[in-house]
């Protein structure tokens, strides 16, 4: 980082590589942090059965979502070669790696989360070796160059496995502007009416940051050319190793995409790879420090994570999850619309038509912010200080 920058407030002004026409987030609250800490975790608990994702919601404060599809990455690590080894055959096929999720919020927002989970096998880490810089291919060109394992794991997909037809990136860019098109599907694109409110969060811990990072792109660029190039995509990491190189973060701000960049301070991994061409990308940073905490857990877990944002203080924020509380009632007894709808390439996901009974979550009610984070200034220090 350059010298001298305030990364423990993101009330702060600009990047200091941000492009002229490229606006960043607005001022971070503790609550979003909080919120998207939460459902990074989620995706890893849900890893272990994920057909408890929306018990394990609730259970980890963010039961005001409801997940309407999960998301899977084909690992394609093991040479062709040395298949037959027993050790290592059935290493390459698709895992379980995340889910979508919306809210509703103030009766008006459309609330749109992807979560993605980061390492937990040993095909994962088999893939986070390949630090090799490939042409981060859109659109029958390249946004830059990305991490050649990071790219393999979004990219990957084996039509002969389940849940392998399509890859993780055909997957979430079509869940997302199927739910965009179906929130504005009464929308007068033709006049100058305002549209239906619909915001797109991004976010993961360790490798679900880098996938949150690309995917935050490409979702961006579906949905202008879908005509919603309105709604605001943002990605939030936790953790996040480094993705790609200039170019890659220059398109990722070409496509108008605000990240938010929380890392610890003593942990090592959002400081690799270290190789040349690889760039930092967050137009906003939260800098977290294990000294702050009594917790003896290892600098790079999600546990430490969320332990050290809870620690950060709001100067203008006051709501139930900044103070770690859930931000919806955690009614376990609530029935939300499940996954009963297969579409076309095999995936389970919630109707559309479900979706559209949703309440207005209690959160929201309270605070109604109309653009991502933007309800106070998150701090190592008392608020004055």
């Amino acid at each position: 980082m350059a010298g001298g920058e305030d990364k423990s407030s993101l009330s702060a002004g600009r990047g200091r590589d941000e492009a002229a026409d490229h606006k960043p987030p607005p001022v971070v609250c503790r609550a979003e942090l909080v919120r998207y800490a939460r459902m990074a975790d989620v995706a890893y608990a849900a890893f272990a059965g994920e057909e408890n994702l929306p018990h394990l919601l609730v259970e980890g404060g963010v039961g005001d979502y409801v997940a309407t599809t999960h998301l899977y990455a084909t690992i394609d690590a093991v040479l062709k070669a040395f298949e037959v080894f027993p050790v290592l055959n059935g290493v390459d096929k698709p895992y379980w790696f995340g889910y979508v999720a919306v809210a509703r919020r103030g009766g008006r927002r459309w609330d749109i989360a992807v979560a993605w989970r980061g390492s937990v096998t040993v095909a994962d880490w088999m893939m986070n070796v390949h630090i090799n810089l490939v042409p981060f291919k859109y659109g029958g060109g390249a946004a830059g160059k990305v991490a050649e394992g990071f790219y393999s794991v979004y990219t990957s997909s084996d039509p002969s496995k389940e849940h392998g037809e399509l890859s993780a990136r055909e997957q979430v860019v079509g869940e997302v502007l199927r739910l965009v098109d179906h929130f504005r599907r009464q929308d007068d694109h033709s006049s100058q009416k305002k549209k239906t409110d619909v915001r797109v969060t991004v976010t993961g811990h360790s490798l679900g940051g880098a996938l949150a990072l690309m995917s935050a792109h490409d979702v961006a660029a579906k949905l202008a050319i879908a005509g919603h190039g309105d709604v605001p995509v943002h990605a939030v990491t936790f953790g996040s190793p480094h993705v790609g190189d200039m170019a890659f973060r220059g398109a990722l701000r070409g496509k108008h995409v605000g990240v938010v960049r929380v890392a610890v301070k003593q942990d090592v991994v959002p400081r690799l790879p270290m190789g040349d061409g690889y760039v930092e990308v967050g137009d906003r940073v939260v800098e977290l420090d294990v000294d702050r905490s009594p917790l003896k857990l290892g600098s790079h877990n999600i546990d430490l994570y969320l332990h050290l944002i809870g620690l950060l203080r709001d100067c203008n924020e006051v709501s139930p999850a900044a103070s770690g509380e859930s931000s919806a009632p955690a009614d376990k007894k609530r029935k939300w619309p499940e996954m009963k709808e297969k579409s076309e390439h095999g995936y389970m996901r919630v109707p559309l038509s479900d979706l559209d009974k949703l309440e207005v979550t209690r959160f929201e009610a309270d605070h109604d912010d109309q653009n991502f984070p933007n309800c106070g200034h998150v701090s190592n220090d008392p608020c004055g200080n």
